[in-house]
């Protein structure tokens, strides 16, 4: 027992022996459902039953207690000893889903689903306005006196974001154009350019001083799904699309429930992997709603409220130089609106892909479990609406090395962590809620691949554990036949793996895992103290990060001071203001459902709505 946090002693159970007796027993001997889970990459869906099964019983003889069924691309460099891929959800697809579920129902292991394959859910299969959209920025600074004249080319070749893996079907259209002065105070200083393209060339006559050409452009399926495995390859869906989202997942459950009956209670949960969706924030009514909910028409100041952005969605350091200066006013007036429209689109996120997808999984008498975090998402109420909230945990960071501190400042948030910033923010979400269940993407390992040792496993796992996750489900376990050379198919992640010198003894590791879950997920953690962390200051003025990786933090210490308070003998929540706005004070308590706090730090935040 020395091994859990401690503001867990005294809330195990309330001085009854016979509970504590039936809480050792837990302890002792947990059921499968606590052991740890792994993702199951299924390695280009090049899959058949025999290695299925094989799989199976070596991750039930390793103490492992279910599986995330995840389709994904085959590795590069690989060879696939002639095995082929199988089509997501075709007929021979769904009769190895339906083996796997009875074989692994045999066994006592549990099974979720990924939805779709790879990451963000996508498909070849969706039409043009079922896909991502996103409205960017281009920039082109000028000089006047001058007139000259260019083509939109180049201010489509500027805008086309740096993301991780573009469409090759994307298409672009500039929505319009504008010569802004250097700096910029006023509105009425902006001149219209739309009506001097003709022929996809744009005449610019710059009176004296400095200017720059702002060029708002649409790009539409400007993304592909990452890592898709055959039958899910293609555009990423448009979350922001209520209609899109049902059709997705109905076409997901209605095609596997035609041949195989009921999900449930095969299926445990249905998964949705990292909301990567690097910088999405268009559907065709999102003007409308913005209009709707904040009473002002935001489109003729959208070119100052975007940024550049780059890899992740994240906005980037260029950002100081890239737009024009603005004025005091003028700047103040924007960073607001850029809050307003961060706000808008994370309220229409999770109502129209969150709580879509949640009702889709109580339709279907399933479980859901999501990472519904990302860039421009709630990172706090996105998992208030899921039954299994997710967090990850990473082996990378320097953990279990010595750290300077010259260089621990310059990622204060990640450094000697495996737990990443998310993960307290989420577990806090499944606190406010009264959820016990709180998963995390454990060990994801791409920068120590075949380095990973059970010292640094433990290292991570506990750093975890601290952070508030009371259930691994391990990043990842590749579906690999033993003709595969060696050292198999291996997509990434640790190499959790029985050709693995350290698989005679992971066992240890699992049962000790199996153990920590089976007590936490009986336990209500202990919480007095709330945080409030300045995400609509960081919104305001740097737009939305990509969580739990942003490139910038504001301030770099926010995500430590959790860490500090349980460290001194406290413990506490991140909070948020609509939290605070749906709380009672009572008896000198912040009071949110079955959470008291006697006391609200706030981060340095600056605003408050």
């Amino acid at each position: 027992m020395n091994a859990l946090p401690s503001h867990v002693y005294g809330m195990l159970a309330d001085g009854n022996l016979p509970q504590y007796k039936s809480l050792f027993e837990i302890f002792s001997n947990p059921e499968n459902h606590y052991r740890p889970f792994v993702r199951w990459w299924w390695n280009g869906n090049k899959i058949e039953k025999a290695e299925l099964a094989r799989e199976l019983r070596i991750l039930k003889d390793a103490g492992i207690g279910g599986v995330e069924i995840n389709p994904i691309s085959f590795p590069l460099r690989t060879d696939d000893v002639d095995k082929p891929s199988v089509e997501w959800l075709s007929d021979e697809w769904i009769e190895l889903l339906r083996f796997t579920l009875e074989e692994a129902k045999s066994l006592g292991l549990t099974c979720d689903v990924l939805v779709g394959t790879g990451f963000p859910v996508g498909g070849d299969f969706l039409e043009k306005e079922e896909c991502s959209q996103i409205v960017v920025v281009a920039v082109k600074k000028l000089k006047g006196p001058l007139k000259t004249e260019f083509s939109l080319f180049d201010l489509y070749k500027e805008a086309d974001p740096a993301i991780t893996n573009p469409y090759s079907g994307r298409t672009m259209e500039m929505l319009e154009v504008k010569l802004v002065p250097d700096p910029l105070n006023h509105m009425d200083e902006v001149i219209n350019l739309s009506d001097q393209i003709k022929n996809g060339m744009i005449r610019v006559s710059v009176p004296k001083g400095e200017y720059a050409v702002y060029g708002l452009v649409k790009i539409e399926r400007f993304m592909n799904v990452i890592q898709g495995a055959p039958g899910g390859m293609g555009p990423v869906l448009n979350h922001y699309d209520t209609a899109a989202v049902k059709k997705y997942l109905n076409r997901m459950s209605d095609t596997i429930q035609q041949k195989i009956g009921p999900l449930a209670p095969g299926i445990r949960s249905f998964f949705i992997d990292s909301l990567e969706t690097e910088g999405t924030n268009w559907n065709h009514d999102m003007m409308s709603e913005f209009k709707k909910r904040r009473g002002y028409d935001l489109y003729p100041y959208l070119p100052f409220v975007l940024f550049k952005i780059g890899s992740m969605g994240n906005t980037t350091g260029a950002n100081i130089l890239y737009p024009v200066k603005m004025g005091p006013e003028f700047k103040k007036m924007t960073d607001r609106m850029r809050y307003d429209f961060e706000l808008t689109k994370a309220e229409i996120f999770e109502e129209r892909f969150v709580r879509t997808f949640a009702q889709w999984c109580k339709d279907n008498k399933i479980k859901s479990r999501a990472q519904a975090y990302g860039r421009g998402y709630f990172p706090l109420e996105g998992s208030f609406e899921l039954d299994i909230p997710e967090c990850e945990t990473w082996l990378k960071y320097g953990i279990g090395e010595d750290i300077s501190e010259e260089k621990f400042m310059q990622y204060p948030w990640h450094l000697g962590r495996g737990n990443t910033m998310i993960n307290k923010i989420v577990s806090s979400a499944a606190h406010l809620k009264d959820k016990k269940l709180i998963s995390s993407e454990e060990l994801t390992n791409t920068d120590m691949v075949f380095n990973e040792a059970l010292e640094i496993l433990k290292i991570a796992g506990d750093q975890s554990t601290v952070s508030g996750v009371t259930h691994p489900v391990f990043h990842g376990f590749n579906y690999s036949p033993p003709e595969a050379a060696f050292p198999g198919w291996i997509t990434y992640g640790g190499y959790f793996n029985e050709k693995n010198t350290i698989w005679p003894y992971f066992k240890y590791y699992t049962d000790y895992r199996a153990r920590l879950s089976a007590i936490l997920q009986q336990a209500t953690m202990f919480a007095d103290i709330a945080l409030l962390a300045p995400f609509a200051d960081q919104w305001s003025e740097y737009g939305a990060q990509n969580e739990p990786f942003p490139t910038l933090v504001s301030p770099a210490y926010q995500a430590l001071i959790w860490e500090s308070i349980h460290q001194n003998g406290n413990a506490c929540d991140y909070i948020s203001e609509r939290v605070i706005k749906d709380s009672e004070v009572k008896k000198g308590f912040l009071t949110y459902g079955k959470r008291k706090y006697h006391t609200l730090f706030l981060i340095e935040v600056h605003s408050l709505d």
